[in-house]
């Protein structure tokens, strides 16, 4: 298994490894790989107006170069304060456009790891992850910290479209790994959802149901709330069942959710 955690910069370095080495104990053999996108507008390959924009940027947040060293430092030091890791983890800093060199480096990938960050690159490296890649991501709130050497306590959201199947299944190896699992449905009983909790039970996972009903307009601020009210330390979802574009226009689950997260998000689309 590779694990991919894309560092944007310095601050998302150490949650980002510590989310990435939680991820990857339940395989001995994982590799995981840490990788900065040099956004170098000398370098960049983009139309002027692109260029000119990063080159603005630098005036206000520093250059690239100087962001990758930034970086760099505390990849390195976080490294070598972790020698319990599985084995070491790998350091890759291309030059080029965040997008495009995140696409390329996970297409051997199992999982992306990536911190929950408000600047653009950060944008860039979410919506490259979440919808270019069609791998899974797990993207961690910057706040975040762990509290265990792996995820134990997994809560799975439960809703009738097809990328929630597509979610569970892209999670089953750490479902299988977890102490214990939740299925979480905002709903009722009856909802035709809640039978996808038996998509995990035949991969040989036991499940408890939480089901409560809908509380206001708020649906993925709710399924956050109620994935940390019951000890979950990981919420696995799937991800803009309309398109990001429809979400940020007139809201969605997901873009919700993403606002609400206050525990690590497994989001697949």
């Amino acid at each position: 298994m590779k694990i991919l955690a894309v560092l944007t910069d310095a601050g998302s370095v150490r949650p980002c490894l510590d989310a990435a080495v939680m991820a990857g104990r339940f395989d001995s053999h994982v590799q995981i790989e840490a990788l900065h996108v040099v956004v170098d507008p000398d370098h960049l390959i983009a139309a002027s107006e692109e260029v000119q924009f990063q080159r603005l940027r630098e005036a206000s947040e520093g250059t690239a170069r100087d962001k990758a060293r930034a970086v760099e430092a505390e990849f390195l030091r976080s490294n070598a304060a972790a020698d319990d890791r599985m084995s070491p983890i790998t350091w890759e800093a291309p030059v080029g456009a965040e997008e495009e060199l995140i696409l390329q480096s996970a297409r051997d990938a199992d999982l992306i790891v990536l911190l929950q960050g408000h600047d653009m690159d950060s944008g860039d490296a979410r919506h490259a992850a979440i919808r270019a890649t069609k791998k899974p991501l797990l993207l961690v709130p910057a706040s975040w910290t762990p509290q265990s050497d792996r995820f134990a306590h997994i809560a799975v959201a439960l809703s009738d479209t097809p990328i929630a199947a597509d979610a569970i299944d892209a999670a089953l190896p750490w479902l299988q790994d977890a102490a214990h699992v939740t299925a979480l449905r905002i709903g009722t009983p009856e909802d035709e959802a809640v039978a996808l909790a038996d998509r995990i039970r035949t991969a040989g996972v036991d499940v408890d149901m939480h089901i409560v009903a809908p509380e206001g307009d708020d649906r993925g601020a709710q399924i956050v709330h109620e994935a940390r009210a019951i000890g979950a330390d990981l919420l696995v979802a799937g991800a803009y069942r309309h398109g990001p574009l429809v979400e940020w226009l007139l809201g969605g689950t997901t873009r919700h959710m993403l606002a609400a997260a206050e525990l690590p998000l497994f989001l697949a689309h």
